[in-house]
């Protein structure tokens, strides 16, 4: 399939689409922003994975799912595709097109699967032409979101800035990104290991900017995993259960999952939703989980 005709395909789930969908919904500061958040949903290159890990139809039940739940709009933290290849996004898209209602807005982060090669040089070309800018931010119900793109294992100074600007707001404050910043050892690798897990290049001025800014709660995949961490001020939720293979990554909490999430003026809570067993909510008390 060619990529104008897969561009047209993905036409409904471009990005400035989805977000003119959600500026529709009633929103005011005093209201409560209700959304789901679902993490890593490629099915893995690698067929040795596919066959020791993978679930057939995680995604898919997963996104069922969360589409019976109360929430306004859904976030997805990147991660759609095994590589960033047309007909690998045509799949995906055909996918997620046979259980999306359409309903509820559908907003995607770029992963470092999404671009041109999952590791090393990489361009972000295609996810851009189907769903548009890899950066952008919105307010909704007295909240300020960002979708930040750390898929090169790196944010820049340039980005940097743009996400002190955007986040020069007030009331509460959420960051969706596909990547942790590697110092918070999510993958619980080794040394230069943790790079697995996170990215290099800017996460130390991320963590400072976030926390200079207040932010409430920064959203992570990247690990196909659960884990929650309290970093300078700022609580980190690492949820990458969305479907991809949960192979051993170190961390000991893996299991398929999403979230639904609340944010209002008594501040932001989480409800794990697992996919074998019953949900949970996030404790509000400050954290610090060891991935191992």
């Amino acid at each position: 399939m060619e990529l104008d005709a897969i561009r047209k395909l993905a036409a409904r789930l471009r990005t400035e689409r989805q977000l003119r969908r959600l500026a529709r919904l009633p929103s005011s500061r005093g209201q409560t922003a209700r959304f789901a958040v679902l993490g890593d949903v490629e099915p893995s290159r690698f067929w040795i994975y596919r066959k020791l890990f993978n679930r057939e139809g995680v995604f898919e039940r997963q996104l069922a799912a969360i589409q019976d739940e109360p929430v306004q709009f859904i976030v997805q933290l990147g991660d759609m595709v095994e590589k960033g290849e047309p007909r690998r996004y045509e799949s995906f898209l055909r996918r997620h097109g046979r259980v999306w209602r359409g309903g509820k807005p559908y907003l995607t982060v770029i992963g470092n699967h999404d671009r041109s090669r999952p590791n090393g040089r990489s361009h972000s070309t295609i996810y851009r032409a189907l769903f548009g800018r890899a950066n952008y931010a919105f307010d909704h119900a007295g909240t300020r979101f960002v979708a930040l793109d750390s898929s090169a294992k790196r944010v820049t100074s340039a980005q940097l800035r743009w996400l002190d600007r955007a986040l020069d707001a007030p009331g509460r404050k959420i960051v969706f990104t596909h990547m942790p910043p590697v110092q918070l050892s999510l993958w619980g690798g080794f040394g230069r290991l943790h790079a697995l897990g996170g990215f290099i290049g800017g996460a130390r001025e991320f963590a400072r900017v976030v926390s200079r800014r207040r932010v409430d709660r920064v959203y992570m995949g990247h690990v196909h995993a659960f884990g929650v961490q309290d970093h300078e001020g700022v609580r980190y939720v690492l949820t990458g259960g969305g479907g991809s293979a949960l192979f051993p990554s170190g961390n000991r909490d893996r299991f398929h999952h999403f979230l639904t999430v609340e944010s209002s003026s008594e501040g932001v809570r989480e409800r794990v939703h697992a996919l074998d067993g019953a949900p949970f909510a996030i404790p509000q008390v400050p954290v610090l989980l060891s991935p191992r």
